[in-house]
């Protein structure tokens, strides 16, 4: 019996941010390029550096012109992705921004899949800096029908006392550009997508997520499309022989490749949605995958160390006084019971999200 996949009602910016992973378009057009870092040799750095800080691309699906001090890679965009599925809040603010509050700790380790590192202060600092090159970027977008869009992706990182958390700020133009594009949600596949080592494998794989159904391209389309330097025989051999050697990593994503025919086939993926515009109401949403917002209940059957010990949560409730919540009561397995007071007095949904953080937070510290 086929399953039906669930449709996704779409009210507001908020609503299509917390339900996506990027716009099909930041990875149809070589926004980051499919690399894990520029080597000051490349040929992307040396046209790059040559041009002043400017990078101009042409494809099939627009021309895409990048300034800033560094070029972005798939490393900011795994990092994007990160922060996008595991953000705790998403908040529309009064400038026509919006903010998404993350947990640096969460990020780094779904990143890294290292628990074990004693490297903290260089990790955060390290992120930090990933994410203000991000920042720094200004990206002028002209799409096949002339229409152009110029936007930062993001215009503030800060650490939030009152949520005890980091934040970053889309750009007001990003979010206007958001709103008009399809958007793509494959936080499914992310878990997988970052084990994949080979950052132009990875560029490729998220390429062909963007696409609904079967299809098949040459493998110079693609690479033209990545903004791969296709003109340099050196790279293009050692990229023929990486794609040939990973076929079997391409396959689990639902990729197949002819090395023969230099042929690529797209046999489609399930756990990846599709979320419409929010100003074109006649864009097709078939294969929308709903993503709820974390909530309490998600936390339960994790593991927290508190005081040295390890405990298991089995539950959560709340605790009020007439209208005011005053107290999160935590429930373990080992009746190791304890309470997490409201002490700056918080809504329910800011307090909510207080104690998301704080469990978030004991729960890494016990991996």
């Amino acid at each position: 019996m086929e399953k039906k996949q669930k449709q996704l009602a779409l009210f507001n910016v908020v609503d299509k941010i917390e339900n996506s992973t990027a716009t099909i378009t930041e990875l149809r057009v070589p926004i980051f390029a499919p690399v894990q870092k520029l080597s000051g040799n490349s040929v992307t750095a040396r046209e790059f550096k040559k041009n002043g800080g400017i990078r101009i691309i042409e494809t099939s699906w627009g021309r895409v012109e990048i300034r800033g001090r560094k070029l972005l890679t798939q490393v900011h965009r795994d990092l994007l992705d990160c922060i996008y599925t595991h953000a705790s809040k998403v908040i529309k603010l009064p400038t026509g921004e919006v903010q998404l509050i993350f947990s640096q700790t969460k990020i780094l380790k779904e990143y890294s899949r290292d628990s074990k590192s004693t490297h903290w202060e260089n990790q955060t600092k390290w992120l930090k800096e990933k994410i203000k090159e991000i920042r720094d970027i200004t990206i002028n977008y002209i799409d096949t029908k002339n229409n152009s869009f110029d936007f930062n992706l993001l215009s503030h990182l800060d650490y939030l006392e009152e949520h005890r958390a980091y934040s970053i700020t889309l750009d007001k133009r990003y979010i206007k550009f958001y709103e008009k594009e399809l958007s793509i949600n494959y936080k499914k596949e992310l878990s997988k997508l970052l084990q994949v080592d080979h950052a132009l494998i990875k560029a490729i794989i998220r390429w062909f997520f963007t696409h609904r159904k079967e299809s098949k391209f040459k493998l110079m389309t693609v690479l033209e499309a990545l903004g791969f330097p296709i003109d340099s025989p050196k790279s293009l051999q050692v990229c023929k022989r990486d794609i040939k050697n990973r076929v079997g990593e391409l396959q689990s994503f639902g990729i197949d490749y002819d090395p023969k025919n230099e042929m690529f086939y797209y046999r489609g993926n399930e756990a990846v949605g599709f979320i419409p515009s929010l100003l074109d109401p006649k864009q097709p949403s078939d294969g929308t995958i709903l993503i709820p917002k974390r909530t309490l209940d998600d936390l339960v059957g994790i593991i927290i160390e508190i005081d040295g010990l390890k405990k298991e949560i089995k539950s959560i409730s709340m605790e009020s006084e007439g209208a005011f919540i005053c107290a999160a009561y935590i429930e373990t397995k080992d009746n190791k019971n304890f309470r997490i007071k409201n002490e700056n007095q918080l809504t329910r949904e800011d307090f909510e999200l207080e104690v998301i953080l704080y469990l978030d937070e004991k729960s890494n510290k016990a991996l």
